[in-house]
């Protein structure tokens, strides 16, 4: 049944295409499809080329009969890009000789898969550009630290630049904001506007958060507070002391409290949930998250914390341990954050905007009290 369907499907094809068509395929780097046009295309080392079909009987039919030839031509099989990631799947990973080949199919899911491939090095992006120059392929690509520092990572930041003010969901416009920050690809001056964008939209805030607190506008802070300016020590508690005491600590504190009061949909949330517990995670190491608010005050009470002998020596000892035991029940409670704490509640409700904020205030006050705790000491 097989084959005699795809046999039907190659004699769709009038003789001066598979003609053109296989020797377009012979030089090809990349091959993809427009079927507005009707036409395939061929990136070649030198240049492009064009092949302009010339349908006979139904277009949906013939280019896909196209395509059964284009696989049979890179892959030596008529099932293309499916059958291929199914036996790619029982192998092993793509090597670099297999992913040129999935260039060749004129498949855009192929060059999805290509653009995710750890495998993926620079030359490859710039085929797999010319083959699919989406927001998707360029977030995909832009990942790879060897396509970011290569040729083709300018291309694919400033396109993302570009398109960044049309993208209307979180998801999308955190990982560009964060791909943008981290691949290093942008001047001052543009940063300096995509900062400008989180004063008004909190999914822009969010991928700052996400990209790390070093990425933040900070501004010019010099006093610190005594108390734990004081405290020395080298262990994770008293490093975050020290950390979150400082003029960068400070205002990615009171920017993650400013997102997560501005959340606007599961993604905001989770995001600076997940952002806020690896802050903190040199303290809680590797201990299991909590998926309540029951179960986040558990975590903390049985949470070991240091002790405040330090502080007793002098009149003010009583007052600065206590302050101290205060700011070290606020960090353990921002180690505990992250994506398990809110999953209960997102999976029985898809609650948005201020109505979502409200229904979050029960599981959210404690992290809202640590950050207030250690904001205002």
């Amino acid at each position: 049944m097989g084959g005699y369907q795809y046999r039907t499907y190659l004699m769709l094809l009038v003789e001066e295409d598979t003609l053109r068509i296989n020797v377009l395929a012979a030089a090809a780097l990349a091959i993809r499809i427009d079927e507005d046009a009707m036409c395939v295309e061929a990136l070649t080392a030198a240049t492009t080329h064009r092949v302009d079909l010339k349908p006979a009987g139904n277009p949906v039919r013939y280019l896909r009969a196209v395509r059964e030839s284009l696989s049979v031509l890179a892959l030596g099989t008529p099932g293309g890009y499916p059958v291929f990631i199914r036996r790619w799947t029982r192998s092993g990973a793509l090597e670099t000789d297999r992913l040129t080949r999935l260039l060749c199919l004129g498949e855009p899911e192929a060059v999805v898969a290509v653009a995710a491939s750890p495998n993926l090095d620079d030359e490859l992006a710039r085929r797999a550009w010319w083959c699919l120059p989406t927001a998707e392929v360029a977030r995909l690509m832009l990942a790879h630290p060897a396509v970011a520092n290569g040729s083709t990572g300018p291309t694919l930041g400033h396109f993302l630049l570009d398109h960044l003010p049309f993208e209307t969901a979180s998801r999308p416009i955190i990982d560009t904001v964060k791909l943008l920050l981290r691949s290093h690809l942008l001047n001052g001056q543009e940063i300096g506007r995509l900062w400008a964008q989180t004063q008004d939209h909190v999914a822009w805030l969010v991928g700052f958060l996400s990209a790390g607190p070093q990425y933040l506008d900070v501004p010019c802070e010099t006093e610190t507070n005594a108390h734990t300016a004081s405290f020395m020590g080298t262990g994770p508690m008293e490093t975050l002391l020290a950390r979150t005491d400082s003029a960068q600590g400070r205002h990615f504190l009171r920017c993650v409290e400013s997102a997560l009061k501005q959340a606007i949909d599961m993604d905001t949330v989770v995001d600076t949930l997940n952002v806020l517990g690896d802050y903190c995670k040199p303290l809680r190491g590797e201990e299991e998250l909590p998926r309540s608010a029951d179960a986040l005050q558990r975590a903390i009470a049985a949470f070991p914390v240091l002790s405040t002998e330090t502080f007793a020596k002098d009149g003010t000892g009583a007052k600065t341990a206590a302050q101290l035991r205060q700011q070290q029940a606020a960090l353990i409670t921002l180690s505990l954050c992250g994506e398990p704490l809110v999953v209960p509640f997102f999976a029985r409700s898809d609650a948005v905007g201020s109505l979502m904020r409200r229904k979050l205030e029960p599981l959210l006050s404690p992290v809202f009290f640590a950050l207030d705790t250690l904001l205002n000491p």
